[in-house]
């Protein structure tokens, strides 16, 4: 059994599929991030820097994603998988010592870095998977019969 690669046979399509994903949610993420800052900063500087702070994890976090999966996507779907996983538990287990690390900070405003993390993740996520639809990227090529 061969291995296609998702997007078009060449790694210069992968990369612009890569390249499409990661612009079409930075974008929006960085303008509604900035939105929480401000909104935030009616609240005070802690409250601003730690709307910032969400925001830059919320960046971080799912442009490693994208990162990893460019990286891997020449390889076998299994082993993709893995990957992914591997780095989503690494990233679970990286946010838990930041959380732990700050769980007393008095600079930190925990309402405000919620927030502005849940509304940038939900950002995200919308425009990636709105970025991801415009694609059309085939899990089976057009051309497969179903069940043969």
């Amino acid at each position: 059994m061969t291995h296609s690669p998702a997007v078009g046979a060449s790694p210069s399509g992968e990369s612009d599929a890569f390249a499409e994903l990661l612009r079409g949610s930075v974008v929006p993420t960085l303008i509604v991030g900035v939105i929480c800052v401000v909104v935030a900063a009616f609240s005070g500087l802690t409250s601003a820097w730690s709307a910032a702070l969400g925001v830059l994890i919320v960046l971080a976090f799912f442009s490693a994603s994208l990162l990893v999966m460019k990286r891997t996507a020449h390889l076998p779907p299994t082993t993709v998988m893995g990957i992914v996983m591997a780095t989503y538990t690494v990233k679970v287990i990286v946010l838990g010592v930041v959380l732990f690390a700050v769980r007393d900070a008095t600079w930190l405003n925990g309402y405000a870095a919620g927030v502005s993390i849940t509304v940038c993740a939900l950002v995200w996520l919308f425009f990636e998977m709105r970025a991801y639809k415009r694609l059309r990227i085939f899990v089976f090529p057009p051309d497969d019969k179903a069940g043969a």
